[in-house]
């Protein structure tokens, strides 16, 4: 009876066995199958983790503005040039003309045009005079007046070019630009 019992797991309904020497029946060998198993899985782990980032990144971008390009104005598309800057001014100290004394601090850099050789040669020899206009200048306002970095820009600028023969300085640029109460 035991026998028996081991005997009719054996016979299993629809199974074919192989003998040895006999072809084996089936499409495709076992390995075939098994990668093809471990590739449809990576295939689907793939296209879910794109699928997620996908709607993720889209659902997180639903409530922003796109960005487009603003046209530019004729003032802001004109070609800046390029200057040449004379740094030798180093940086001037004096006291303004407040009634409370201040303490000012500038350190001026004159913008020029750098194939001008002839006005470097007099920007080096006017160093002193230029020192001059700028001790005067800051020496005759007022801290209030001071603040107005544009017109007081302008305003050396003109004082500074009425000087020189050989040239133009085009703008003004500060290193240092303070007011200390003293």
């Amino acid at each position: 009876m035991a026998d028996d019992m081991f005997d009719a797991d054996d016979d299993v309904v629809g199974a074919e066995e192989t003998q040895p020497g006999q072809k084996r029946v089936g499409f495709l060998p076992g390995v075939v199958i098994q990668i093809l198993k471990w590739v449809g899985i990576i295939l689907g782990g793939v296209i879910f983790i794109v699928t997620v980032v996908v709607v993720t990144v889209n659902f997180l971008d639903r409530g922003s503005v796109s960005q487009t390009r603003v046209p530019q104005s004729e003032e802001y598309s004109a070609d800046v040039p390029i200057l040449t800057w004379y740094e030798q001014v180093e940086e001037l100290r004096g006291s303004t003309a407040d009634e409370q004394q201040t303490t000012y601090i500038v350190e001026p850099f004159l913008g020029y045009d750098g194939e001008n050789s002839a006005l470097v040669n007099e920007l080096i020899v006017r160093k002193i005079q230029l020192i001059g206009i700028f001790n005067d200048y800051f020496g005759s306002k007022t801290v209030d007046d001071l603040k107005h970095k544009d017109v007081v820009e302008q305003e050396l600028l003109d004082a500074i070019n009425r000087m020189l023969r050989d040239g133009r300085v085009q703008d003004i640029v500060w290193g240092s630009y303070q007011f200390l109460p003293f």
